[in-house]
């Protein structure tokens, strides 16, 4: 993958939408699995299961953060 500043200002612009996208979907996923009443998991597991969309979502608001960053940089 290039780094940011090697990327075009169109495809910079791809990439922090489809971030922020990612980031959407991280979130709804989240909230569809962890409201399901009828699921019988172990906490353990869910601790796993929850720990691992923290993370990603962690990663990709650190993304949007970078890549928005770039973008107000170039518009200097």
């Amino acid at each position: 993958m290039k780094k940011l500043d090697e990327l075009n200002d169109s495809d910079l612009k791809k990439k922090l939408a489809s971030s922020e996208e990612d980031l959407e979907d991280n979130e709804n996923e989240k909230k569809f699995i962890f409201k399901q009443s009828g699921m019988h998991v172990s906490s353990a597991k869910v601790a796993q299961q929850m720990a691992e969309y923290n993370d990603e979502s962690l990663r990709l608001q650190k993304c949007i953060k970078q890549i928005t960053e770039e973008i107000k940089h170039r518009n200097l």
